[in-house]
């Protein structure tokens, strides 16, 4: 099986140790220039430009949504074969971007690599 991530602390590097990525450290001297003033509002009428933002993260979470249906309709349909397949130690690659499985055993390569007499494998 085919896993793309490392679960949640499974072999990922600690913060102390490794080369994890550095953290840039902003000044508290700069974040009140940073700070942008908060829109101003007449009697809690928010101005359109607010209005317009949260429009925009709807209709975006919206289409993710929408575009993330197959996938995880996908992973509904075959939990139970991928589950089968996590078992045998066969790979799972989704195709169709998520609506169709390939399930394929590793043990197969071997078959296709030629017998050498040499190596006594007859």
């Amino acid at each position: 099986m085919i896993n793309g991530t490392n679960l949640l602390g499974k072999d990922n590097p600690r913060w102390l140790i490794g080369n994890a990525a550095e953290t840039i450290k902003v000044a508290d001297a700069v974040l009140p220039v940073l700070r942008v003033p908060a829109p101003r509002t007449l009697a809690g009428i928010r101005p359109a430009s607010a209005v317009g933002d949260t429009l925009r993260t709807a209709g975006a979470i919206g289409t993710a949504w929408l575009i993330g249906l197959p996938r995880r309709l996908g992973n509904w349909l075959f939990a139970l074969n991928d589950a089968e397949a996590g078992w045998r130690g066969w790979q799972v690659t989704q195709l169709k971007n998520g609506l169709a499985r390939q399930y394929r055993d590793a043990r197969f390569v071997t078959l296709g690599t030629p017998l050498d007499p040499r190596d006594g494998n007859l």
